[in-house]
């Protein structure tokens, strides 16, 4: 999942029509029922709640920030744990519908909170007589005065448990994890220290951590999902509308995902992935390895796979396939080429980088206007550079473990 949320979070709130379900036909609307086992479905507090929930998954507008049925007195937007579920039942809709919303419970919980849980199906394409579980979602609701309002996950964790403060954080930590109060001091100073490097005022911002994905996506609300279960358990991202940073990798440091809180307050929406990603990994690596592990990982299969086929960014927006499932070609690559730019021109270099436009085509005319590489001459740029990489031996690589 990734920083790829965040992307599509961008396109979600700059589009007017802000995640449109198809209205053609019956068959591209979500079907509803609540589960035979809900015993509690005639209570006046569950019919409001479900008919609340089914408005809100039939409009049009699931992340406006004035959406009607969010609480925003905390976070401007839904929690971008949500954003992945959007995303895919918005493609699952538009691809022909036939998803089903079945109502597994809504139930009194603590703080005067209710607890909705609903499980998403589809039919399966093969045998029409099965379905397939794509998503269990749990969804947290208040009443407010004389209606009720949906709240992230986050926000309800942030009540129930509280935070921690260390410098301008605030960690909101997992049950079964332990805090570690150097980690979170280092993480501090490394704010203090992006602040100076991009020229802004020190960042304050929610720190969830937990010690895997599995854990981190309960605290989103989103369960049997890909999130939860990933070849490696580890990873997170950062909400830049709502200042959170999600850390499922058992650590209160995560320099990758402040950098993005930094790209984003110095030029909101206006960088190419690449270019984020890539100063985002320079400075902060990536699944806690610094950069140059990375590099080494790519570099060695370079050396095993001389052929392998690096012309289109999009085909290379994935894991290195060496079996590890760590090493990502957008993180490496990208900073690379940001690494590069800073060599020539400084940080000011990235900065203007970073206003140098969102699609392929204006990533391609940053690469030729800084570094003089035209598009035909990407994948033998990089493969030259990564051959010429000094060697680490295995011995050496630990060493670069954060």
């Amino acid at each position: 999942m990734k920083y790829a949320l965040i992307m599509a979070l961008y396109a979600a709130i700059c589009s007017p029509k802000c995640f449109a379900q198809r209205s053609v036909g019956s068959d591209t609307l979500i079907k509803y029922t609540v589960n035979e086992n809900v015993k509690n479905s005639e209570e006046p507090y569950f019919i409001e709640i479900r008919g609340k929930w089914e408005s809100y998954l039939n409009e049009n507008a699931y992340l406006r920030r004035d959406q009607p049925h969010w609480n925003h007195e905390l976070y401007a937007y839904p929690e971008m744990g949500y954003v992945s579920f959007l995303m895919y039942m918005r493609g699952l809709l538009q691809e022909g519908g036939n998803i089903q919303c079945s109502f597994i419970g809504i139930v009194p919980v603590e703080h005067d909170f209710y607890l909705l849980k609903t499980v998403f199906t589809q039919k399966n394409r093969q045998n029409p007589g099965l379905v397939d579980i794509k998503f269990i979602v749990s969804v947290y609701v208040k009443k407010e005065k004389d209606s009720y309002q949906f709240y992230s996950s986050t926000q309800y964790y942030k009540e129930k448990i509280g935070v921690r403060k260390v410098g301008r954080l605030s960690y909101l930590i997992h049950p079964a994890h332990h805090f570690n109060e150097a980690n979170a001091l280092k993480m501090d100073k490394f704010n203090e220290e992006m602040a100076e490097l991009f020229d802004l005022p020190p960042l304050q911002f929610d720190y969830v951590v937990a010690n895997n994905t599995r854990d981190l996506a309960d605290i989103f609300g989103l369960h049997l999902f890909e999130y939860s279960y990933q070849p490696v358990a580890s990873g997170g991202m950062a909400d830049v509308y709502n200042s959170i940073i999600y850390a499922g990798n058992g650590s209160e440091y995560y320099p990758h995902e402040v950098v993005h809180m930094y790209t984003h307050a110095k030029y909101p929406g206006q960088y190419h992935s690449w270019i984020d990603e890539g100063i985002a990994a320079l400075l902060g690596g990536s699944t806690g390895y610094k950069i140059e592990w990375h590099w080494e990982k790519v570099r060695r299969f370079l050396v095993e796979h001389p052929d392998y086929d690096m012309s289109e960014l999009s085909k290379l927006e994935a894991y290195v396939p060496n079996g590890e499932y760590i090493t990502d070609f957008r993180y490496a690559i990208g900073a690379l080429i940001c690494q590069k730019i800073i060599d020539k021109e400084g940080m000011e270099g990235i900065f203007d980088a970073l206003q140098g436009g969102r699609t392929e085509a204006d990533y391609f005319v940053l690469l030729e206007r800084k570094l003089g590489i035209e598009q035909n001459e990407f994948e033998d740029y990089v493969k030259t550079v990564f051959r010429q990489l000094t060697p680490i031996d295995d011995t050496k690589m630990e060493n670069f473990s954060y």
